[in-house]
């Protein structure tokens, strides 16, 4: 008797395990897309949601939106647009993430997690005002937990406010290390924000990555040439915002 065959919640496991893995496994994610398609039929959303996952590990960002968009008008969930804006994010493309992560939280506000995602998505794309009163959202829903991103959203907010830096200043080069990470087909691990203890104002963005240390010096290289030979990036007020990429190492930590 053949094996009955994996159910959507089953195959995202799966894709998860991969996106999170050192090195994806191609074979394994054609794999996973031809399941995706027999279960098509019958849970027609979650699968064209497995196949826009599957496309983001593939950095296809053209088949990663259609399978969402397909996703999307079958069933319009807070669910499917947290997703979306998940591997939107894998591939760069922040705006968007943000805008889809901000449409989930309007069908689920009472939501912490969805919300949680909605902070980093707007941290993200420097949106640090806004991100601000998101925050301030989450702790009236959360009075008990620690304050979303160890607080420093507000600081974020408050130089902004102040003119150490501009928002568009610092989405200019945030938008340029997602490019340049982009190019170099390397998947993001997150990020977080350290504020300077000698510089009032001044953040450090570790941007997170699932490579090895050697290969985001790289990026850090590239990314400071980009950002030097660009007049408008160099004008913005100090330079008090800047991201640096980290790598993985072997244990999980980052460096």
């Amino acid at each position: 008797m053949p094996a009955a065959a994996p159910k959507a919640a089953e195959l995202a496991e799966r894709v998860a395990e991969l996106g999170a893995a050192p090195f994806v496994d191609e074979l394994a994610l054609q794999r996973i897309a031809a399941a995706a398609k027999r279960v098509l039929p019958t849970d027609a959303a979650n699968a064209r949601a497995l196949l826009g996952r599957v496309a983001a590990l593939q950095w296809n960002v053209r088949e990663l939106k259609r399978q969402y968009e397909l996703a999307i008008s079958v069933e319009g969930t807070a669910t499917s647009r947290w997703d979306y804006a998940t591997s939107l994010f894998l591939v760069g493309e922040t705006e968007q993430a943000y805008r889809m992560a901000h449409q989930a939280w309007q069908r689920a506000q009472d939501n912490p997690a969805v919300l949680g995602q909605l902070v980093g998505a707007a941290v993200h794309d420097a949106r640090f005002r806004q991100a601000n009163a998101f925050c301030d959202r989450w702790s009236k829903l959360m009075p008990r937990e620690k304050p979303l991103l160890g607080g420093v959203v507000e600081g974020l907010a408050k130089a902004v406010g102040q003119g150490v830096f501009s928002e568009e200043g610092a989405r200019r080069v945030l938008r340029t290390a997602d490019t340049i990470r982009c190019e170099a087909r390397i998947r993001p691990d997150g990020f977080v924000i350290v504020p300077s203890l000698d510089e009032p104002g001044s953040f450090l963005y570790e941007y997170r990555l699932i490579a090895p240390s050697a290969a985001a010096a790289n990026l850090n290289e590239t990314l400071a040439l980009r950002w030097a030979e660009s007049a408008e990036s160099m004008a913005d007020p100090g330079l008090k915002f800047l991201p640096m990429f980290i790598g993985t190492v072997v244990d999980g930590s980052h460096t």
